[in-house]
């Protein structure tokens, strides 16, 4: 049976950018998709004030009367203190979710540090990372989300705020076989392939904090028997980019990618 999981990331309540519009028209358009499952990839608000929560909480409610919806901390919600208002209104900052019947499970994470750009996932959380991973089946695909970027993105300019600890924990995510790692954070919608790892970053779904020729964007991944397909969603009009599309199956008892194409959304 097919599923449809949306990824979304970045869109900063409370931001001079925040648009209405982009907002409305995001939420018109999953209402349109019937998605089955959402993924937010961090940074709800602006600077993490009670406020910006406030009208985010909002906007969390509409999104889980819609599907149900997962979401981790970005750095702009910790900001402030914000992290005390998002564990109380609305979610803690890690979760693991398994669907049985499309076979697999998700895992977040919070990569974010208190009022810095940068973030890491940490030592703590990194051996919890492990454990979860050891009681996933190997014919079972894993999934791993945080906010932060583990590898540079294009056309985001100076790398200067990837993951602290992104060595440690991409060592963690290859020897443990995770299969796609969805992250936000950049505002730039890309997808890496690394030792047989998808890495799907998605871009700012309703602000105009956009670099270049970027649009408001999501990623929407649909999952059918053998395949995944990953476009980006203009928030603008809702028309679709196939970013990449992945073929997969059970091999000797272990889920594997075994081809994929990559479409270019960049142009250096």
């Amino acid at each position: 049976m097919g599923k449809k999981i949306i990824q979304i990331s970045d869109v900063h309540f409370g931001d001079i950018t925040f648009s209405e519009v982009l907002k409305s028209n995001l939420l018109a358009q999953l209402e349109d998709a019937n998605p089955d499952l959402l993924i937010f990839a961090g940074d709800l608000t602006a600077s993490g004030f009670f406020h910006e929560y406030g009208e985010a909480c909002e906007f969390v409610d509409e999104l889980q009367s819609i599907t149900q919806a997962h979401l981790i901390p970005g750095n702009h919600d910790v900001r402030n203190v914000g992290l005390v208002h998002f564990e109380n209104l609305v979610s803690k900052r890690k979760f693991v979710h398994t669907d049985k019947s499309s076979n697999f499970t998700i895992i977040g994470l919070d990569s974010s540090e208190a009022d810095v750009s940068h973030g890491q996932i940490g030592r703590d959380q990194m051996d919890w990372l492990k454990s979860e991973l050891a009681k996933i089946p190997d014919d079972r695909a894993k999934v791993v989300t945080f906010h932060h970027h583990i590898i540079p993105i294009p056309q985001t300019g100076r790398e200067r705020n990837i993951l602290l600890d992104s060595g440690d924990l991409m060592h963690v995510l290859t020897e443990n076989g995770v299969d796609f790692v969805l992250n936000g954070h950049k505002h730039v919608p890309n997808v890496w392939m690394l030792n047989n790892m998808v890495v799907l970053n998605s871009g700012t779904a309703t602000t105009g904090k956009l670099r270049g020729n970027m649009c408001a964007s999501y990623n929407e991944l649909e999952i059918n028997d053998g395949e995944v397909l990953v476009n980006m969603v203009k928030t603008e009009n809702g028309s679709k980019k196939q970013m990449a599309h992945y073929s997969m199956e059970v091999k000797d008892e272990s889920f594997v990618i075994h081809s994929y194409t990559h479409n270019p959304i960049h142009t250096v």
